[in-house]
């Protein structure tokens, strides 16, 4: 059995005792450790304990990346009293066959209601707390194979554009699924240059909105509306609000 305690600014939020080999953490409630926090990604990391009884932490691709004892890691070995911090939450990891008294305290909010008349300010507070968890900002030379984050709006998932080139459009096959009236595969093409990066159209009827404008070539800039489809996507910068 292990002991898992979450943790938001030292204070303790909950412990889980958990008695089997797999755990999955993410924002996703479906997640043995379900972290309700946009800096948390949906499914953000798995332990396993292998046949010799060693726990191993993977990191699944996360935006923000997995911390163990302030070192970033894809994978590595777990030992009792190891700190992981995901986002802005950290987890204590503990062995033991007795159980911990469980605190089960009520999370702290993480962003700000905005006004409950005003839903376009509450959907821009969401966006720029999503563009800001892209954190630490990027160094100059991680920044030359990065290229920001489109999210969409209105799901709140954000995806990394962190290939020279990515498509979006109806097929399981493009980078960013997105469905609607005349989408096709591989219907808008992302790409950076040295001059920035540039959202087109890969199709001939591949048109798409940028900022309320129908076009067919854009330089994307920070904080830019894309609209194809039936999907909505604001692009940010790294690191940047």
């Amino acid at each position: 059995m292990v002991h898992l305690t979450v943790f938001h600014n030292d204070e303790p939020i909950k412990t889980y005792e958990i008695n089997r080999n797999v755990i999955n953490i993410g924002r996703l409630p479906e997640n043995d450790i379900p972290i309700a926090s946009i800096s948390i990604s949906r499914r953000h990391v798995r332990i396993e304990q292998d046949a010799s009884g060693q726990f191993i932490i993977s990191d699944l691709n996360s935006l923000n990346g997995t911390f163990v004892n302030n070192k970033k890691v894809k994978e590595a070995p777990l030992s009792d009293g190891d700190k992981i911090t995901l986002g802005k939450y950290s987890i204590l990891f503990e062995l033991g066959e007795e159980s911990p008294e469980i605190a089960d305290l009520a999370p702290p909010a993480e962003v700000p209601s905005p006004p409950q008349n005003d839903i376009a300010q509450a959907e821009e507070a969401d966006i720029e707390e999503l563009g800001a968890a892209v954190e630490p900002p990027l160094s100059e030379s991680e920044e030359s194979g990065s290229a920001g984050v489109l999210i969409e709006t209105n799901k709140h998932v954000v995806y990394k554009l962190d290939k020279p080139a990515m498509t979006i459009g109806s097929s399981e096959k493009d980078d960013i699924f997105v469905d609607g009236f005349l989408i096709t595969d591989g219907h808008v093409l992302i790409e950076k240059d040295k001059e920035g990066t540039w959202i087109h159209a890969n199709k001939l009827m591949g048109r798409f909105k940028i900022n309320g404008k129908k076009v067919n070539k854009h330089k994307l800039k920070h904080k830019d509306r894309i609209e194809i489809g039936s999907s909505t996507f604001r692009y940010m910068e790294n690191g940047r609000k």
